[in-house]
């Protein structure tokens, strides 16, 4: 986890899941980005294994948790997984009992900020999340194997 001090009013947060082949665990990375576009948080985590969206959840998760710690008024959360991004604005209904849990933790911490939207982007828009959870999940795999 690296932060650099700095307070900003408006974050945009980019994050991201990956899930290993046949239970290899899960990898998630969060980019936080300032109101001028400069990064001033990386974030990454790995997880025992769960579900792609269950992964996509737990990156929203740590994206929320690591925010906090800059305080901003107003957070937009970027994610390339249509799912969270939809249930999270109220779009699709959250039938997964799995998925609730996730959903409710989220909603809980998100109620945290004065303002949160989610936007979704497309994959290639959020390759350094991407890279970061990448990286958690081959360091949980390395620590599995070993």
């Amino acid at each position: 986890m690296w932060f650099f001090r700095r307070r900003s009013r408006q974050l945009s947060v980019y994050c991201d899941g990956a899930i290993g082949d046949r239970g290899q665990g899960t990898g998630l990375g969060v980019v936080i980005r300032d109101g001028r576009g400069e990064i001033i948080g990386l974030v990454k985590r790995g997880l025992p294994p769960m579900t792609n969206n269950e992964a996509e959840y737990a990156a929203l998760v740590l994206a929320l948790e690591a925010a906090r710690r800059f305080r901003p008024r107003v957070l937009e959360i970027h994610m390339d997984n249509e799912v969270v991004v939809g249930q999270m604005q109220g779009v699709f209904a959250v039938r997964s009992p799995a998925l609730k849990r996730w959903h409710t933790q989220a909603c809980r911490l998100a109620r945290r900020f004065r303002e949160v939207t989610y936007v979704h982007i497309p994959r290639e828009a959020n390759r350094l999340a991407d890279a970061l959870a990448a990286e958690a999940l081959a360091e949980v795999k390395d620590v599995r194997r070993g």
